[in-house]
Parts: structure tokens; sequence; C-alpha cells
């Protein structure tokens, strides 16, 4: 049996990939404070500072990581300008690094990763709202809002829809 479309392909792509901020946004979102900055201070690589940086941005406004080909030009220009870099023409974030750096944003805002008892929670939550007969976009909807209010990462359209 064929599973259920909740997203369209555009919808599902939008939503994994970051956000486009205004220039009102991206100051207010990539504004960090100086604990953030100086955790960023001490990586070695430029790279690992913006796409540490770019990374919390993206989570505080979203509560998701994406992965570094999909930032946006814009927001790694801003916050390289922030950090007094020249702006790359590639950032170069290795996926382990990336890995080690979103359990440092994770702990910084108070946050825990999906995980299978996040999975186990989530489930339950599913079940009783499809009892209560409600859309299917609307059951994902709310699932986005049951993890934010948990302080649990929200995964990606995939792995919610699954």
């Amino acid at each position: 049996m064929p599973r259920m479309r909740i997203l369209t392909a555009n919808e599902q792509e939008l939503f994994d990939k970051p956000p486009l901020f205004d220039h009102r946004d991206r100051k207010k979102l990539f504004d960090f404070p100086k604990s953030l900055l100086a955790v960023a201070a001490i990586m070695r690589n430029s790279d690992h500072q913006i796409g540490f940086l770019a990374s919390c941005g993206y989570f505080r406004a979203t509560r998701r990581f994406f992965a570094p080909v999909d930032f946006v030009e814009r927001d790694i220009a801003y916050v390289a300008s922030q950090l007094g870099h020249s702006v790359p023409s590639d950032v170069h974030y290795p996926d382990r690094t990336r890995q080690r750096h979103q359990q440092v944003i994770l702990d910084f805002y108070g946050f825990t990763p999906f995980d299978q008892s996040a999975n186990n929670a989530l489930t339950t939550e599913i079940a009783t709202m499809a009892r209560m007969h409600l859309k299917p976009r609307l059951i994902l909807d709310r699932c986005v809002d049951f993890l934010i209010q948990r302080r649990i990462q929200v995964p990606s359209a995939y792995r919610l829809s699954d």
C-alpha cells in the first residue's frame, strides 16, 4: 500500500531548507550572545566558525538543523562579516564537525535531540490526534508544536511524515 503524501514535494523541500530572512530577521536571528561568539572564536577554522553560527541562527528560527549546502549565501555573508572574515565562496563544514556543533547548539538552547524516546512520545501523540480524526497536515503541524513545547529538536519532513 502506498504511503499517504502529507506534504507536496515543494512543501517538503521548503520544510527541509533554511528559511529566507529579510534584513531585519537576519539582524535579529544572527545576533549572538557573547557566550556563543566565544565558543565560535575557539574554533580553528573560519569555515567551522561560520557554519556553527549559521546553524545557531537557523536553529534559533526553526528548531531544526540544515545541511551546509542549503545555507543561504546572504546569511553566510552576514555571519562572516560579524566575525570579521571575508565571505567564503563555499563553506567547508564536515559532517562530523557539524554533528559535534549541533550537540553544543542543542545544549545551549536547552533542547534534546530527536531520538527513540522522542519518537515514541510523538507516536503516542499522533495516535491520539488520529483518533480525533484530524487532517494529516494538521497532525504534522501539531507534531512540530509538540516537539518544540517539549524542547526536542524538530527532524526532517521525511522523518516526521514517516
